[in-house]
């Protein structure tokens, strides 16, 4: 039977432990599960779970779960839960970085939020946790109109994110997708790109190149530092909306190298006053 707040992270990495820590700090009883044991013990071991449980004893508690869990795995777990469902609490949420597969997955699944909250690091496991990871961060939703369960749980993931100090966007999940192409999935391509040609520049000159990173650099090395297996399913998922946006950014970067090597620097300050706006 569940009672009071009771919250179940299916899924103790980076974010599901920063989930399960913010809303610990905030009142919640916090149960997880993960497949892997040693995840859950670090995330009871840096304060992210009360207690860890097997599946079935997660859904049977809690009165809202999280889902936080890498792409494949989400539709895996949402394909599971439609194959036997289980007995469905106040409402079920994912974080999964693209939504419309993900909202596709769960269009029969009552009282399921899709939900992307924008808020990460390039460290990875409950080690990296933090239960200020998501305050005065972007965490958007897509909206379900299908019905008093649909609205009221839309209702209840809402509450929660801003609970934890997060701002609460609706958006559409195609549009979601081809937005964060350009606006996260790419900055991460550039930077592990840019980091891997850092390498072999400092395998050459030393740690002199360390010292000449400006702030643009550094930034781009933290994320460059990113674990490719998270990024793996995100990158597979959103590829019809990745591939177009970086075809146009390598087609701008060919033409600011024609332009430089041919002297028109004139046609890179077109593109810095675009930039300003």
């Amino acid at each position: 039977m569940r009672n009071g707040r009771i919250l179940g992270v299916l899924g103790t990495g980076l974010i599901g432990a920063s989930i399960g820590r913010a809303a610990r700090a905030r009142g919640w009883h916090v149960l997880g599960y993960d497949r892997r044991a040693d995840a859950q013990r670090e995330a009871i071991a840096v304060g992210a779970l009360d207690a860890a449980v097997d599946r079935a004893a997660l859904y049977a508690s809690s009165t809202l779960i999280v889902i936080a869990t890498p792409v494949d795995a989400t539709l895996a777990e949402l394909a599971a839960i439609e194959r036997e469902p289980p007995e469905i609490p106040r409402a079920i949420f994912d974080v999964a970085s693209v939504k419309a597969p993900i909202a596709r997955a769960a269009t029969m699944i009552p009282r399921f939020v899709p939900t992307h909250p924008m808020a990460g690091s390039e460290r990875s496991g409950p080690g990296a946790a933090r239960a200020d990871l998501f305050v005065e961060r972007t965490w958007a939703y897509v909206a379900r109109s299908d019905g008093a369960d649909g609205t009221q749980a839309v209702a209840a993931v809402r509450e929660f994110i801003t609970s934890l100090g997060a701002t609460a966007v609706a958006v559409d999940a195609d549009e979601h997708d081809r937005i964060v192409a350009f606006t996260s999935h790419i900055p991460q391509l550039i930077a592990s790109h840019f980091t891997a040609r850092l390498a072999a520049l400092r395998t050459a000159h030393g740690d002199v190149v360390d010292a000449l990173c400006g702030p643009a650099a550094r930034e781009l090395r933290r994320l460059g530092h990113s674990d490719f297996a998270i990024w793996r399913d995100i990158l597979k998922h959103n590829t019809p909306n990745l591939t177009p946006a970086l075809r146009a950014i390598a087609r701008d970067l060919d033409h600011a190298a024609d332009a430089l090597s041919c002297g028109h620097l004139e046609a890179l300050a077109e593109v810095f006053t675009r930039s300003d706006g």
